[in-house]
């Protein structure tokens, strides 16, 4: 059986492949470029354009002063890698910050679910998540220019 890696090298040879050769220099460009590799490998069966994470100075960024609303002086470790981005990163309570807006909706849907007692049609009475108490706050900074 040959690996994938040598299948890879043989079909790079044989054939100029236009998502290798997508440029990668705007968020937007990758995004695309994601888009692509997804439907090659759904059409190849196997995975073999690896889909590659915007990095974080391309990512649209808002300026912000982070705090915890349950440990109000604890800074936060912030580590999330996913198709979007590659962040790694402790926030500190108090501070400014410049973060990419996916970063602030992660943080923001992080809370403490509360739970309520619910009727339910056929009389019976059940427990479910009625809400989040959010654990981090955002405060947005605008500039004087």
């Amino acid at each position: 059986m040959i690996k994938k890696d040598r299948i890879d090298a043989i079909c790079d040879e044989v054939t100029t492949d236009p998502i290798l050769e997508m440029p990668l220099t705007t968020f937007r460009e990758y995004q695309a470029y994601n888009e692509e590799a997804r439907k090659a490998n759904k059409k190849n069966k196997y995975c073999r354009y690896k889909i590659k994470p915007c990095p974080v100075e391309l990512h649209p960024k808002q300026r912000v002063i982070f705090n915890r609303n349950d440990q109000p002086n604890n800074p936060q470790p912030v580590y999330l890698r996913n198709h979007l981005i590659d962040f790694k990163q402790t926030l500190i309570p108090g501070k400014e910050y410049d973060l990419p807006h996916c970063i602030i909706n992660h943080l923001s849907e992080r809370g403490v679910p509360q739970w309520k007692w619910f009727d339910n049609p056929d009389g019976s009475r059940e427990t479910r998540i009625s809400s989040y108490n959010p654990r981090f706050s955002f405060r947005t900074v605008f500039k004087d220019e």
